[in-house]
């Protein structure tokens, strides 16, 4: 009998050890806040009118292998024949089992001049064996090809993300490693949404064990393929009829403002859904959200400056993602893909003035309009229906050639929405919300840091020989801190 007692004790300890060495508790999140925060964005209307503007005028970061503006654009290369030329390649290491690239992934990265994103999948953290990862790295960075690591990513859907303490100890430790080799930078890349109770705060590592903020980011019709998803689930999920990339970036690109995070952003893994193991082939579906994510992507958010599209079958996944096998979409990627090599998108307010190219300017509408997937978007000029755009990005070659000089309105128009821009031209250039006495074609340019500066009352001007600046402008721009002495007349900033 005291032998049993004695057994009954030991086990009531070793329980209560166990109970009090439990993963993390998280918080238990306000699921009516939440789900209101989350019908916000998928209720939000978005009508903006964008041109071509050049590289520079794109944010810029610094960041290891940041291009200065645009974006790189890849896919998995040992299936990427239909898509080739690529950007960059996406490709993945297992764990702690294999200490280079599969094949053919490996031959291809070697071969061809693109940057790569491997993912670096981890099951466990206490089985890192960091000794591994260091020779791992080392063959990597051997191959004297730029490549991003994204370690132990999606953390926030997996059992990696139980202890987030020892998950960021192991990335950080992880990252230090990868910051010894020239070719390699790191990324910390959680799912796009994840498990709603495991906010990003609570794994992000820190900005020195980071590069670049990647993202998984998969727009699928059905919340984990189960046709019968509720309406509440497709909100907080962003599934269905919400379904699309601008909606589901809101989350990481919300947590990067709310943290000061400034850093290029990356899709690091992505795509929309095509099909499934139902015998569904979702075109009409599938067809506007490509392009949003696409197209629309880079368009609103400039600082994502690399989109890798997951263009793989997975056996073990009802609804399936690749994109070879349907002509239409892999004409939709290429045709993204090749656009845009040599400008970025920016919203006509902001826009320096535009020199029109054969006596045309392009434009481009973003127009996204809840639960209405096929829009179309009318232009019109001074009044009179001029272009209309079906499918994004609604381009208009506006001709200006065929406009007086002097002032016009151009208006957008779609469901239920309407905006209004006035413009100037002068001979082949037109500038938005110019004056007729500004000189939009002799017109001064300043860039601070690459970005440039907007002039609201008074613009630089030339004067006897001599360019005079407004300073207020470029001093707030600066952050610089300014002090004005009334009695010398003096302006000092530092």
């Amino acid at each position: 009998m005291k032998k049993i007692i004695s057994t009954v004790l030991i086990l009531t300890l070793v329980f209560s050890l166990s109970v009090n060495v439990s993963a993390f508790e998280f918080p238990e999140p306000d699921w009516g806040e939440l789900y209101y925060q989350k019908l916000d964005m998928v209720k939000e209307t978005e009508f903006e009118l964008y041109t071509e503007a050049p590289i520079n005028t794109a944010p810029y970061y610094g960041a290891k292998f940041e291009p200065e503006g645009g974006a790189y654009i890849g896919s998995v290369p040992e299936y990427a024949d239909k898509l080739l030329p690529l950007g960059s390649y996406l490709t993945n290491l297992d764990a702690m089992n294999n200490p280079d690239l599969y094949y053919p992934a490996n031959v291809r990265v070697k071969s061809d001049d693109v940057i790569t994103m491997v993912g670096w999948t981890i099951y466990d953290l206490d089985k890192i064996d960091y000794n591994f990862v260091r020779s791992t790295l080392a063959t990597l960075n051997s191959y004297n090809k730029p490549m991003f690591i994204r370690f132990a990513n999606e953390m926030n859907v997996s059992e990696l993300g139980d202890d987030p303490e020892a998950y960021k100890k192991a990335f950080r430790k992880a990252a230090d490693i990868i910051h010894e080799f020239p070719n390699l930078a790191v990324v910390w890349s959680p799912n796009d949404l994840g498990a709603l109770d495991r906010p990003f705060e609570y794994f992000y590592p820190g900005d020195k064990y980071v590069d670049w903020i990647g993202v998984s980011c998969y727009s699928v019709k059905y919340f984990r393929s189960e046709r019968d998803t509720e309406y509440k689930t497709s909100v907080y999920f962003m599934t269905g009829d919400y379904s699309w990339a601008t909606n589901k970036i809101k989350p990481i690109i919300e947590f990067m403002e709310k943290n000061n995070i400034n850093k290029p952003l990356m899709i690091s893994e992505g795509g929309v859904a095509t099909n499934n193991a139902y015998g569904e082939v979702y075109e009409s579906w599938t067809t506007p959200r490509l392009r949003n994510y696409l197209w629309y992507l880079i368009m609103k958010y400039p600082q994502i400056k690399m989109v890798n599209y997951f263009d793989v079958i997975r056996k073990n996944k009802k609804e399936k993602f690749n994109i070879s096998d349907y002509p239409y979409a892999v004409d939709i990627f290429n045709e993204a893909k090749n656009s845009g090599a040599e400008f970025v998108f920016q919203p006509v307010n902001k826009a320096n003035t535009l020199v029109a190219e054969n006596g045309k300017v392009r434009l481009y509408t973003l127009a996204h309009v809840p639960e209405i997937p096929d829009l179309q978007v009318n232009y019109s000029i001074d009044g009179k229906w001029y272009h209309a755009a079906f499918e994004i990005p609604f381009v208009c070659n506006l001709d200006i050639s065929k406009l007086s000089d002097g002032k016009h309105k151009l208006k957008i128009s779609t469901i239920n929405n309407e905006k209004e821009y006035s413009f100037y031209k002068k001979g082949d250039c037109i500038r938005f919300g110019a004056q007729p006495d500004d000189d939009i074609v002799n017109r001064i340019t300043v860039e601070v840091d690459g970005e440039v500066v907007d002039f609201d009352d008074q613009q630089p001007i030339i004067e006897d020989g001599r360019t005079l600046v407004p300073l207020r402008a470029i001093f707030e721009k600066l952050n610089a801190e300014v002090i004005w002495d009334g009695a010398e007349n003096t302006v000092t900033a530092t």
